[in-house]
């Protein structure tokens, strides 16, 4: 009998930890709705503060798509990294749907979604940022600002680099759906590559060992042209062992993070 308690208590006291894993104060959150001019939409944004906010005189910023299933573990995971490597001035804004989710990541029409990524990169650069650098300090630098999506979400990180580089300095991107489009996003990359490629900045690129066969190659290709072709970038490439596309991004948004932290 006791040793049936021993392992009772051993689950209990792990899965409690496993619970835990993901949450972080969120006291320091601020929310707020963006009543976009653009496009006519309204997003839901969080802002996750340092624990000494306001410390800094101004803030690094990482923009988090798919806020509503993403942003606590991103949260979670800076919070835990900014301990670690003693950095205090880190939001973390989590950006929620306006429209259709594929409606604002993607460039080109497909299923449900119109295509409108031009606008929604509109309502991040006119409207967003100039609100968070007003109002939370955020930094006003290309340098000092992050991108982080997954799937739909990490096309449109790597549309954001191939096509508006002025932007965001740092991306990271998990599993992106490259293949939409006729792969457009890696098109538009050739077409840009010379202007863009004197750029300096941060890249991490992942993907799941057992992604589904159509994404791979153009994921692949873009591992292969950001090594030649982008030199100023610090770059790292991960391919979840034993991962699909969803199993993956967990274990990839936490070496993602890593990632950016061990570059500052």
């Amino acid at each position: 009998m006791n040793r049936y308690y021993i392992v009772y208590f051993s689950l209990l006291l792990f899965l409690l930890t496993a619970c835990r894993e993901d949450e972080f104060d969120k006291a320091l959150v601020r929310e707020f709705t963006l009543s976009s001019a653009i496009n006519g939409s309204n997003y839901h944004i969080k802002v996750a503060l340092p624990k000494n906010y306001p410390s800094a005189t101004e803030y690094k910023t990482i923009y988090v798509l798919d806020s509503k299933w993403d942003f606590d573990l991103v949260a979670s995971e800076v919070q835990k990294q900014s301990q670690n490597f003693h950095h205090d001035d880190i939001l973390v804004v989590g950006v929620g749907w306006g429209n259709d989710r594929l409606d604002d990541y993607l460039p080109v029409p497909f299923k449900s979604g119109n295509g409108r990524a031009n606008e929604f990169v509109k309502v991040i650069n006119d409207e967003l940022i100039p609100k968070l650098e007003k109002e939370f300090h955020a930094a006003d630098s290309r340098e000092d600002r992050v991108i982080l999506g997954h799937s739909a979400g990490g096309l449109f990180g790597v549309y954001c680099f191939t096509n508006y580089p002025d932007i965001f300095g740092n991306y990271l991107c998990l599993s992106p759906s490259l293949w939409i489009g006729d792969q457009i996003v890696l098109a538009n990359e050739k077409k840009n590559r010379i202007a863009n490629q004197t750029r300096n900045g941060r890249f991490f690129l992942a993907a799941g060992e057992l992604e589904e066969s159509g994404m791979q190659p153009p994921i692949e290709a873009l591992r292969q042209i950001l090594g030649q072709y982008y030199k100023g970038f610090a770059q790292e490439y991960n391919r979840a062992k034993g991962l699909d596309h969803l199993g993956s991004k967990k274990p990839n948004i936490k070496k993602a993070i890593s990632f950016y932290f061990q570059q500052l």
